[in-house]
């Protein structure tokens, strides 16, 4: 009887042990703070640029099914042409509930006017999904002046087994203020700051295997009503004070309007693409030629300017301060991130600067060969005489060697020229003696051994330039 209580009481116990371990909540992996705007990006399709199978920080902004604008610093260049043995995939969804799906990029067109130095009409307009498996359209913000708010943002595709998104991350910007350093910072937002955004927003990056450092948001939105609307992708960042991201004085990032480039990318591709705006008479700029009006020169002495994807640092184009003949790109052109820096950046077009910056360039160089060579030089020296004094020392041991027969010769010699001693030096002392006169020549050998300079070793140090 006891036994059956036993196992009944055993039984009840089980059954309400699975009834809390139920009704116990899971654990959430990350904690998101979902509102309004959390529900309204995620309902939004958004877009990740892939390269070569890996997510990139690039910033893709969805046209309809089948064509979206692209950071045009984002791709790899062979001369003027883009690097098409790379493969370029973008991967689209409706909300991170849903999986996705990778298309292959199809056409690059950068456009004719981008300027690499500068950022100028930093976008590439590229198809995908030709085959229509989908149709719909994404509507681009226009009129700056009359949105509410900036919304920066970054998607990631958290589990790519199953193509599942993660939240997107945000950051709003609710009260703009006049900000001179962007400006200061910026030459061509300086000269377009009607055609390009300026923020002192980074956001934590996602994929933080990449990077630990704060990277910019890929793609704004800007807040029109209840909604959202796309509205521009990032451009470049100008650091100050600093050679990187997380080490500066003070950092801008800047996004290209990409209202101003519907009729570039309508003309190119021969589509019509929709926008927003809160006076339905409102239009954009329908100019296909559109192009910024370009800045004198690159940015600043000390400081530098940051473009690309930034989950990989060699994908990274680092201009520094330089002059610039503003000069354009013809379609389909671009330079690489190995080669957008000091040594491919054009002069500002005047024969006088190119001659000086030529000058300067050459006179660089000579001094870097110069100091190099003449510290090669003081080296090969300094070893040369270092030898020469140690053979010098041991050919003159080997030379005067006392116990070879000239110098025994002469001591001999020397001991017979003393007539009044009578008798010739002995051929031996009394044994205390000898044994007292080989302890004193011991140790006198003992004593040399290490303090003469040709037995201490010498390490010659070797310059690994």
């Amino acid at each position: 009887m006891a036994g059956y209580r036993l196992e009944n009481f055993i039984i009840i116990i089980s059954l309400l042990l699975a009834v809390v371990a139920r009704s116990s909540p899971t654990p959430s992996r990350r904690l998101v703070k979902r509102d309004a705007t959390t529900d309204k990006l995620s309902a939004r399709k958004g877009g990740v640029l892939f390269k070569n199978g890996q997510q990139t920080t690039c910033g893709v902004a969805l046209l309809n099914n089948q064509a979206a604008l692209v950071t045009a610093d984002c791709f790899d260049f062979i001369g003027k042409n883009v690097d098409r043995s790379l493969y370029y995939q973008v991967y689209t969804s409706r909300a991170f509930t849903k999986t996705s799906k990778g298309f292959d990029l199809r056409d690059i067109i950068v456009h004719p006017d981008y300027n690499p130095v500068t950022k100028a009409n930093n976008v590439a307009v590229v198809t995908y999904n030709t085959d229509k498996e989908q149709d719909w359209d994404m509507e681009t913000a226009i009129d700056l002046d009359t949105w509410q708010a900036r919304v920066y943002a970054q998607r990631h595709i958290k589990n790519m087994t199953d193509l599942i998104w993660d939240y997107p991350e945000y950051t709003t910007e609710d009260n703009i203020a006049q900000d001179d350093v962007c400006s200061d910072l910026s030459p061509i937002y300086k000269a377009n700051t009607d055609k390009l955004t300026c923020t002192t927003i980074l956001a934590d990056p996602l994929m933080k295997n990449s990077t630990s450092c704060k990277i910019p948001y890929p793609v704004l939105y800007a807040q029109m009503g209840e909604d959202l609307y796309q509205a521009g992708i990032f451009s470049h960042s100008v650091v100050k004070g600093g050679d990187n991201l997380c080490n500066n004085q003070e950092v801008r990032s800047y996004y290209t309007l990409i209202g101003d480039y519907l009729a570039f990318a309508e003309n190119a591709l021969d589509k019509k693409f929709t926008h927003h705006s809160s006076a339905s008479s409102s239009t954009p700029q329908s100019d296909s030629n559109y192009s910024m009006k370009p800045a004198s020169r690159g940015v600043n002495d000390g400081t530098l300017m940051l473009s690309g994807d930034f989950y990989n640092p060699k994908a990274v184009i680092i201009g520094s301060a330089t002059s610039s003949d503003g000069t354009s790109m013809t379609t389909d052109s671009n330079v690489n991130g190995e080669n957008a820096t000091d040594n491919e950046l054009a002069s500002d077009g005047s024969n006088e600067q190119e001659t000086d910056s030529n000058s300067k360039s050459t006179s660089k160089k000579t001094i870097i060969i110069a100091a190099v060579c003449g510290s090669i030089g003081t080296l090969l020296l300094v070893a040369v005489i270092l030898f020469g004094i140690r053979w010098y020392r041991g050919h003159v041991s080997k030379v005067h060697d006392p116990y070879q027969a000239p110098s025994a010769q002469d001591f001999l010699q020397e001991m017979f020229e003393n007539p009044n001693e009578g008798r010739p030096p002995p051929a031996y002392k009394p044994p205390e003696e000898a044994h007292a006169s080989q302890d004193q020549n011991l140790n006198a050998v003992r004593n040399t051994a290490f303090s003469e300079s040709r037995y201490s070793g010498l390490n010659f140090p070797i310059d690994k330039d």
